[in-house]
């Protein structure tokens, strides 16, 4: 055991009552621990030598404390100074309050892409894209909007590569508005099947007051539903002198169409999306959509009379629990919502583009260049399917245990 004060990296804390998290927001490493626990941490980074930080605790609470072993928790979570010398102060409010830390990267300009004036511009954008809507029904966001040219290689190309950069900008909002609260809250690129996505972990928001995490965790609609206003805004400056709007103005109104299309996927809650998150930090729940799903399926197999099938309950957090029992149908909700998109949207768009693909592709008077992209656009479309495919069968067979 030290017999002087050790050494600790700068900590955060939040108390929420019967538990207080701690942890570093520069390598994201957090433990739960109890009140009491929490208050010990406090003594040793205030600079009592361990020892002394156990008699002290024998004498607030009335118990001995196993130091040693206490220590050796720290060490795990990485809380403890390697090199044994302080490198900072840990803060001993319980509200939160950041640590005296080196500053993470573009948190000031995070802070100006959510302050008071940046939000009067968003608002403003926002109004504009309304009124432009209003005043010319064309710009509204309409699926018509997706076929704003005669070639279907060029509105699939297009709309698969014109979001990506807005994809990226909505996980950008999501990093700064971490950022601006002092996080090191990062983003990477990655895949599902052959999709490129991008994700941003925000594991930080655990140390913040719960008020404060809505922002981040909505950052990202908030791009998206600027995303749409500023494209519909630029299709309108693009219009001629007699209101038609050009190829790269329609082109815009595709990309916004479909970002809108990103927005409503959120009411997607048997998935874990933003709006989940937000409604799981709102309510305080550990992990609601295990719970719900569970839930439902205990009572389908109850119906079935297959009890043998149950999740185990007792493994249920008590707050998921109750929450559980009136989220569950928003489970319904969703499936209705991602149902109306694919009925109303996603088909009719599928058999515009299809039908329009195979007519060119067969027509002997079409011209030869919108035959050849009909063919280079079934080519790709089915290619994306077997590829879809075999990645799925690749996937499946490694997940076979051996």
């Amino acid at each position: 055991m030290p017999t002087g004060p050790v050494a600790l990296h700068d900590l955060r804390y939040l108390d929420e009552g019967d538990r207080v998290v701690v942890g570093r927001t520069d390598c994201d490493s957090y433990g739960v621990f109890p009140p009491d626990g929490a208050a010990l941490l406090r003594e040793l980074a205030g600079g009592r030598a361990p020892q002394d930080a156990a008699v002290w605790y024998t004498d607030r609470y009335g118990e001995p404390v196993d130091i040693d072993e206490f220590l050796d928790t720290l060490r795990d979570l990485d809380f403890l100074s390697a090199d044994g010398s302080a490198d900072g102060s840990a803060d001993g409010s319980a509200d939160g309050a950041v640590a005296h830390a080196a500053p993470p990267r573009w948190q000031k300009l995070g802070a100006a892409l959510f302050s008071p004036l940046a939000w009067a511009c968003y608002a403003a954008l926002v109004v504009a894209a309304v009124a432009v809507c209003v005043a010319d029904p064309r710009l509204a966001p309409t699926r018509g909007n997706v076929f704003f040219t005669d070639y279907l290689l060029i509105v699939e190309l297009t709309i698969l590569f014109g979001q990506l950069p807005f994809v990226v900008l909505h996980e950008l909002f999501h990093l700064l508005a971490g950022r601006r609260l002092g996080l090191h809250s990062s983003m990477h690129l990655g895949h599902r099947l052959y999709f490129l996505v991008a994700e941003t972990k925000l594991d930080g928001l655990v140390v913040v007051p719960r008020r404060q995490r809505y922002l981040p965790i909505l950052a990202g609609v908030v791009a998206d539903v600027l995303t749409a206003s500023a494209l519909t805004v630029v299709a309108w400056l693009t219009r001629h002198p007699d209101g038609t709007v050009p190829v790269a103005g329609r082109a815009c109104l595709a990309v916004a169409f479909m970002t809108l299309l990103g927005i409503l996927a959120q009411l997607y809650f048997f998935l874990r999306t933003d709006v989940y998150h937000l409604i799981t930090t709102v309510l305080g729940c550990v992990d609601l959509h295990t719970t719900a799903r569970e839930l439902l399926h205990n009572r389908m197999w109850r119906l079935l009379g297959r009890t043998d099938r149950l999740a185990d309950e007792t493994r249920w957090d008590p707050r998921d629990r109750a929450v559980a029992r009136w989220y569950a149908p928003l489970y319904a909700i969703g499936y209705a919502a991602m149902l109306a998109v694919l009925v109303f949207i996603a088909l009719p768009l599928a058999w515009h583009f299809l039908g329009t693909a195979v007519a060119a592709v067969t027509d002997p008077a079409v011209p030869a260049a919108r035959f050849w992209d009909a063919l280079l656009f079934l080519v790709a479309s089915v290619g994306q399917l077997v590829l879809a495919a075999a990645l799925a069968v690749r996937d499946r067979r490694r997940s076979r245990p051996s």
